[in-house]
């Protein structure tokens, strides 16, 4: 619980009186975010939809240094939704969203969410490139019109340069298979197809932007 005394007052020896005897509550209680978010590599334009895979959602104080509050993984349907629960978070406090995936750039929402009464709140990123902090996605869709996060960040530094190309390049000639992060694309098979992704973003010198 986090108390906070309502008021207090001093009487004529400096003494400290209660003003009143309530004390404001908050008690933590299980919250849920409706996440829809598209991860570029894995999104299919000819079907409208994405590969399932997981990804993970962290709340973050909107002050610098943007402390981490709560974090919680969940799957993303072929929709781009996704349905994550947390245990510490406390109503009509503001939130930035933090989505992080294994191979994609690191995307903040652009405005800060918070719970009120409800224990459930929505946020879209792909309805919109400025649901994410600094515009940070890319058009996969235009009917409907549909944004997704940037894909290629391999090695998760934040940025989508020859280093990420270079771990899909080694994988491809290896004949590496399965789930690896140098499966841009989420066919299971790390081949030139995932490269185009990492080679075309690094090109336009993508990487993450944060408040």
């Amino acid at each position: 619980f986090n108390r906070q005394p309502t008021g207090l007052t001093f009487d004529p020896n400096n003494d400290i009186v209660l003003k009143q005897g309530t004390t404001t509550q908050q008690s933590v209680s299980s919250k849920t975010l409706t996440l829809n978010i598209f991860v570029q590599g894995f999104y299919d334009e000819s079907t409208n939809s994405m590969i399932q895979d997981t990804g993970k959602v962290f709340l973050r104080n909107t002050s610098s240094p943007y402390e981490l509050i709560d974090s919680a993984a969940a799957v993303l349907n072929s929709a781009g939704t996704g349905v994550f629960t947390f245990s510490n978070i406390f109503n009509d406090a503001p939130y930035y969203i933090q989505f992080k995936h294994r191979n994609t750039i690191e995307t903040w929402s652009s405005t800060a969410v918070s719970y009120t009464a409800l224990s459930t709140i929505n946020y879209n990123f792909s309805n919109m490139s400025t649901k994410a902090f600094g515009n940070n996605q890319i058009q996969v869709d235009a009917s409907p019109v549909r944004f997704a996060i940037y894909s290629g960040d391999v090695n998760q530094d934040g940025t989508i340069d020859l280093t990420d190309g270079s771990q899909i390049d080694n994988d491809a000639f290896n004949f590496v298979s399965g789930y690896l992060p140098t499966d841009v694309n989420g066919d299971d098979v790390t081949d030139l197809a995932d490269a185009v992704y990492a080679d075309n973003n690094a090109f336009n010198f993508v990487s993450k932007i944060t408040p």
